[in-house]
């Protein structure tokens, strides 16, 4: 066990190391930020370490890693955690984001600690404010989780192209991640709080390979990636955190001050 232990913290170590190659493409406002989040948005996040880029490889996406906001939600909840959290931001403790950190497990942090990070933010649509703070309290209740280590090596092998598994690890999305475990990874811990409110992220899908009565498959939560919020139909991307541009002159280039 004590073997067992130490591989993983080392595993873990060297997953979530930083790469040196990072760029941020786009500038963030963290000001326009804090002003144009509401609660419930997913703030999907590129991430810097090599579990990152392992995950938008494998998944064929910009997008790493999913929190949620939730503003000030935690301190109007109260508790140790809020405290910790007060103790820990200051007045940032007031615009939050949730997140699950392989590391350090289900944890929030400041939205300004995004800032150096290639971001996008994907809105909810049609749901009412009751079910939109059922949804963060379901958040909020993860608070402290361990990372669902195990689900990485499911999440691995179900999107690692078919031919190249065993064709005992050939399994429906269905099943896969059916574990009781109350460990969770970062978008799937978002996408288990939508579905508690009736609000899938993806819908059903067609199985082609299966014209017989079991050919709709349900995306369980646990397999949702970060970049199926950025396909739904259910959010809206938003462009809250962008500069306004500067006036532009001919060929776009601004224009002169003087």
């Amino acid at each position: 066990m004590f073997l067992h232990d130490a591989l993983t913290r080392g595993l873990v170590r060297y997953l979530t190391a930083e790469l040196p190659s990072y760029q941020r493409r786009v500038p963030n406002d963290v000001d326009r930020l804090r002003a144009g989040l509401r609660p419930g948005d997913v703030v999907l996040v590129e991430g810097k370490s090599r579990i990152s880029r392992m995950i938008m490889t494998l998944s064929q996406s910009s997008w790493s890693h999913a929190g949620m906001y939730i503003g000030d939600a935690l301190l109007r909840w109260g508790g140790p955690h809020a405290e910790e959290a007060l103790e820990a931001f200051g007045i940032e403790a007031a615009h939050l984001v949730l997140e699950s950190d392989m590391a350090e497990g289900v944890r929030v942090k400041p939205v300004a600690w995004y800032a150096d990070h290639n971001l996008r933010v994907c809105r909810p649509q049609g749901l009412s404010i009751g079910d939109l703070e059922e949804v963060v309290a379901e958040m909020l209740r993860h608070l402290g989780l361990r990372y669902d280590r195990r689900n990485i090596f499911d999440l691995g092998r179900y999107l690692t192209p078919v031919q190249l598994l065993p064709a005992r690890w050939r399994r429906r999305p269905l099943y896969l991640g059916s574990s009781s475990s109350r460990e969770v990874i970062c978008s799937a811990l978002i996408a288990k709080a939508f579905y508690r409110v009736g609000f899938p992220v993806q819908p059903l899908v067609h199985d082609a390979a299966d014209p017989g009565p079991h050919a709709v498959i349900a995306r369980h939560p646990s397999y949702i990636m970060p970049r199926d919020f950025d396909l739904s139909a259910n959010f809206e991307v938003l462009k809250v955190n962008l500069a306004p541009p500067k006036k532009a002159g001919a060929w776009g280039r601004p224009l002169s001050e003087n």
